[in-house]
């Protein structure tokens, strides 16, 4: 990761499930414990591979051991990176969004950031909630679309702000409908949130991540964002490796 860069992911969790086993023994007690609790095997496996595959991401960006540090998380289940520091003293921030068989991971040194993710077909879901989602001045814009663009808009939207109330580490705490979010925007994010030490702004992004997933990342205005699709090397021997070593950022 460049030091002035706010580095992203995309994962197709589906294309590393060979390697659900060695993602489990990558998982520390806590991660193990909260990816058990998933009432689904599916739901299971995927957030086993989501937590593996993020810290191999955070390991691969900053050059150091998978195993060479600890990933906390608070009671949302929001990560955190304690101890890691930028050269010259700066925290590393990250964030990740999983869902549907998809998984998105963000990482910054220059501030706090978000990430979310959502499958396409979510689209035609949100329309029935789009006043709880939506300002009423982002509402009267949409009304003036036609479907299916309507619901991809509003799928957009969505990820947009629950990438921004990741940054600002508030989760669910503000409402949707009491913010504007347009791509490329600036919010200034007040200090004293639990990622937020100092106040800093960020910028609304969506990412380029293909017809099948809708993505955005709320990063500090001045990082470079880059996005990457994390798979696994298909010519790897008999098709796997342990501890996920056959890693490529592509």
């Amino acid at each position: 990761m460049a030091p002035g860069a706010c580095a992203t992911a995309i994962v197709d969790l589906r294309r590393w499930h060979p390697w659900r086993d060695e993602a489990w023994a990558m998982l520390d007690a806590s991660e193990r414990q909260r990816a058990a609790q998933r009432r689904f095997a599916d739901d299971r496996e995927a957030l086993a591979l989501t937590y593996a595959l993020h810290r191999l991401f955070v390991a691969g960006s900053l050059g150091i051991a998978p195993d060479a540090f600890s990933i906390e998380r608070d009671p949302e289940g929001a990560p955190r990176l304690p101890g890691i520091a930028w050269p010259g003293g700066r925290r590393v921030h990250t964030s990740l969004s999983h869902a549907d068989g998809v998984a998105a991971f963000a990482l910054c040194a220059l501030g706090p950031v978000g990430i979310d993710v959502e499958a396409a077909f979510r689209a035609s879901e949100l329309p029935g909630i789009a006043a709880s989602v939506c300002h009423p001045s982002e509402l009267q814009a949409l009304a003036n679309l036609a479907e299916p663009v309507r619901s991809r808009a509003l799928l957009a939207l969505w990820v947009r702000k629950e990438a921004l109330l990741k940054a600002e580490g508030i989760g669910l705490a503000r409402e949707m409908c009491s913010f504007r979010a347009a791509a490329g925007a600036e919010f200034f994010l007040a200090g004293g949130a639990r990622e937020t030490p100092a106040a800093c702004s960020v910028r609304l992004a969506m990412l380029d991540v293909g017809e099948r997933w809708t993505a955005a990342v709320a990063a500090p205005r001045e990082a470079a964002v880059e996005c990457l699709q994390l798979d696994p090397i298909i010519d790897a021997p008999a098709g796997r490796s342990a501890g996920g070593r056959s890693l490529s950022l592509s």
